[in-house]
C-alpha cells in the first residue's frame, strides 16, 4: 500500500493568465522579466494582433510602470520583432513606437567621451553629466570613471571567452572597433542592428550594444564588487551572445526563436562571470532563498521548454556534460542552415558527442531534481546544485504503490516529477515502466541509496506502448527515489500515461519491445556437463523478480554449499558450482524462487 504526501499545487490561475494577457502575467512575480516574449507568444497564439503586440512590448521597455514596476532583463527580442513584422505594422503603430523610444532614447549616438578597450576591439561611448552621466567614482584617479573601465574590462573578457576561448563566429571585422553605449534606459541592454531610435556609429559593423548607465535599483546577484557591476558584467556577456546570433544567422530562427536566443544569451552570462549568478533571479524566487520563481523550471516542469531566462538551467546542463564547445557546434550549424532551430540542432549535435536527445533530456531533468534540498553530497548534478532551488513534485508517494498511477499528458520538451519514500516493508527490486500512447516518452530514476550514495537510471523509447527501466537496486537498500518521465518530441503531447513502480508486492507487466525475450515462465534446467568434475552449470529462468535461494546437498541432506542469496531480475541465469573438495557421489540442488522450491539431481564423478 501506499499514501499520498501532499505536495504544493500549482495553482489554477497560473496556467489562465496567457488568457487574461500580459498585465496579468506581469504582475505575479518579482523578478519576472521576460514579459516582452509572453507578449509575443500571446502573438503566435493569435491572442493579440500585431500592432497590439508591437506596441505593448515597447510600453513595457519605456514606460515600464504601465504594466510593471520590474526592469526589462533585455530589449532585444522586442527590436527583432519589430524587424520581422515592420511591414505589417501601421503608420500609427510605428510612430506611436517612435514617440516611445524617444522618451529615453538619445536624438543622434554622439556621447561626451569615448574610451578604446585595452584589447583595442571596444568603444565604449558614454557621457560625464547629464541624465546618462556614469558614477563618477574613480578610485585609481586616472582621470576614467571606474565604470567605463570594468564596462571596457568586461567586454574584452566576453570578446576573449566567447569568440578567442570558445570558438564562436566574431562579430567585429578586423581592424574595426565594437562600439558600446552606456545610457540611461530603465532596462538591462539591447543589441541593435542600427535602429533609429538605437543607432550605431559605423556601417562596417553590423551591430552596437547599449548598456544601463549605473544599473541603480536594478535586482541583487552575488558579485563581490557589488550588485551594480555584477549587473554591468552579466548585460555585456549576454548582449555580446546577441551580436554573435546575429552575426551566424541574423536572428531568423523559427517560430518561438526568441525564447531559445535568449536562454543562450543568459546561459553566457554563467559561462563567462561565473561569480555574478544574476540568473538566479530567474530561477529562485529570492536570491539566497530555495523556493523556485514561479515562471522557472523548478517551478513547473510541466512546462514546454524554451522559457527565456527562466529555464537558462536547461541550457547549462549541456554545458556541464559536454562542455561550452557543444553550444559551439549548434550554433555552427544554425549558422550552416538558418532554417533549423536550436533544439533541433541539438538532435543533429547530440550524437557526435555520443548522446541520444531523448536520453539526455531525461537526465537533464533528473539534474533539476537533484537540487535544492534534493542535492546529493556527491558530485552528481549541477556545480550549483545546492545554491538552486528545491523543485516542485506532481506527487510523492509514501510506500510502494500496488497499481499503476494515472500520469496527466505530457507537453513537449516537459516533464513530470513523482518521488517514492519506501516503508519499511518493501521489498524487491526498484524497477520502472511508464506506458503511454506509443509517441515518445523518456523515464529515470534518481535512487537514494541509505548509503548517501545516489545512483541514476535513464531510458527512453519512441512508437512503443511501454518504456521499461529495470534496475539491480532493492528497496531495502533505498532511501527514496526520484522519477521524472519526460517528453523529448518538439511538437506533440504524450497522452494515457501511467507508472509501473515494481515491489515483491506488484509485478511489472513487460510490455516493452526491447524487453519481449524475456522468459514468459519459471523453468529450472538440468546441469550440464553431467556428470561433471570437478565444474558443472547450473541455469534457471525467472519470469518475474523475485528473492532466488540455491543450494547444493549433498544425498544425506547436509547443505555443502549456498551459491546464492538474493533478489533477482527478470531473465535467464547460471550459476557455476565447484565441486572440488567434494567425493564422487550423487547431489541436489536446490532453488527456491519466492515461495516455490525446484530441486534436481546431479553426478560429480572423479
Amino acid at each position: 500500500m501506499h499514501t499520498y504526501r501532499p505536495q504544493l499545487t500549482f495553482l489554477a490561475a497560473l496556467f489562465l493568465f496567457s488568457s487574461f494577457g500580459i498585465p496579468a502575467l506581469a504582475q505575479h512575480q518579482s523578478h519576472d522579466h521576460h514579459d516582452l516574449l509572453e507578449i509575443q507568444q500571446a502573438f503566435v497564439r493569435g491572442e493579440m494582433d500585431v500592432n497590439e503586440a508591437a506596441l505593448r512590448q515597447f510600453r513595457l521597455i519605456f514606460e515600464a510602470d504601465a504594466y510593471t514596476d520590474n526592469h526589462q532583463k533585455c530589449a532585444t527580442p522586442a527590436f527583432i520583432f519589430l524587424k520581422n513584422h515592420r511591414n505589417e505594422l501601421s503608420s500609427q503603430t510605428l510612430q506611436k513606437i517612435d514617440s516611445l523610444a524617444k522618451t529615453k532614447a538619445r536624438a543622434d549616438v554622439t556621447m561626451q567621451h569615448s574610451y578604446i578597450s585595452p584589447s583595442g576591439k571596444f568603444e565604449i561611448h558614454y557621457d560625464s553629466s547629464g541624465p546618462d552621466a556614469v558614477p563618477a567614482e574613480d578610485l585609481n584617479n586616472n582621470g576614467l570613471p571606474d565604470y567605463v573601465e570594468k564596462t571596457a574590462f568586461s567586454a574584452d573578457s566576453s570578446y576573449r571567452h566567447e569568440v578567442l576561448t570558445l570558438g564562436f563566429s566574431d562579430p567585429i571585422p578586423e581592424g574595426f572597433q565594437y562600439d558600446v553605449y552606456l545610457q540611461n534606459m530603465g532596462f538591462y541592454g539591447v543589441t541593435s542592428e542600427g535602429d533609429s531610435n538605437f543607432p550605431c556609429n559605423t556601417d562596417n559593423v553590423e551591430t552596437c550594444i547599449y548598456i544601463e548607465n549605473d544599473f541603480v535599483g536594478f535586482p541583487a546577484n552575488t558579485h563581490p564588487e557589488g550588485h551594480a557591476i555584477g549587473a554591468l558584467y552579466a548585460t555585456m556577456a549576454h548582449e555580446f551572445k546577441h551580436a554573435i546570433q546575429y552575426q551566424q544567422n541574423r536572428w531568423g530562427l523559427p517560430i518561438r526563436s526568441n525564447d531559445w536566443i535568449e536562454m543562450d544569451a543568459t546561459l553566457m552570462e554563467e559561462v563567462v562571470f561565473d561569480d555574478v549568478n544574476d540568473y538566479y533571479n530567474y530561477i529562485k524566487r529570492t536570491l539566497d532563498g530555495q523556493e523556485p520563481n514561479l515562471e522557472s523550471l523548478f517551478y513547473n516542469p510541466a512546462r514546454s521548454a524554451p522559457v527565456a531566462y527562466n529555464y537558462v538551467s536547461w541550457m547549462i546542463y549541456y554545458s556541464e556534460v559536454f562542455g561550452n564547445e557543444f553550444w559551439v557546434d549548434v550554433w555552427d550549424l544554425i549558422e550552416e542552415n538558418n532554417l533549423i532551430g536550436i533544439d533541433e540542432a541539438m538532435i543533429q549535435t547530440l550524437p557526435f558527442y555520443g548522446a541520444d536527445f531523448g536520453q539526455e533530456l531525461v537526465r537533464n531533468h533528473l539534474w533539476h531534481f537533484a537540487s535544492g534540498e534534493n542535492a546529493p553530497t556527491s558530485n552528481y548534478g549541477f556545480e550549483e546544485k545546492s545554491d538552486y532551488p528545491t523543485p516542485n513534485l506532481d506527487e510523492s508517494l509514501i510506500g510502494t504503490p500496488s497499481e499503476q498511477i494515472s500520469i496527466d499528458d505530457i507537453n513537449e520538451l516537459a516533464a513530470r516529477y513523482i518521488e517514492v519514500v519506501p516503508e519499511p516493508n518493501d521489498r524487491g527490486y526498484v524497477n520502472l515502466a511508464v506506458d503511454f500512447d506509443s509517441t515518445q516518452i523518456g523515464l529515470g530514476a534518481l535512487i537514494y541509496l541509505k548509503t548517501g550514495e545516489v545512483l541514476e537510471r535513464a531510458a527512453a523509447g519512441r512508437d512503443k506502448p511501454q518504456v521499461y527501466l529495470p534496475n539491480d537496486i532493492v528497496w531495502e537498500d533505498v532511501e527514496r527515489v526520484g522519477i521524472v518521465i519526460t517528453n523529448f518530441d518538439l511538437s506533440e503531447a504524450t497522452r494515457n500515461l501511467s507508472l509501473s513502480v515494481g515491489s515483491s508486492d506488484y509485478t511489472i507487466e513487460i510490455r516493452d519491445p526491447d524487453y519481449l525475450d524475456l522468459p514468459e515462465e519459471i523453468a529450472v534446467y538440468q546441469n550440464y556437463p553431467n556428470p561433471f568434475n570437478p565444474r558443472t552449470t547450473i541455469a534457471f529462468d525467472l519470469n518475474e523478480p523475485a528473492r532466488v535461494n540455491l543450494e547444493v546437498y549433498d544425498i544425506t541432506g547436509r547443505k555443502v554449499k549456498s551459491l546464492l542469496n538474493r533478489f533477482l531480475q527478470v531473465g535467464r541465469y547460471e550459476e557455476e558450482f565447484d565441486g572440488s573438495g567434494l567425493s564422487s557421489g550423487v547431489y541436489l540442488y536446490r532453488l527456491k524462487i519466492g515461495n516455490k522450491v525446484h530441486v534436481k539431481k546431479m553426478t560429480l564423478i572423479k
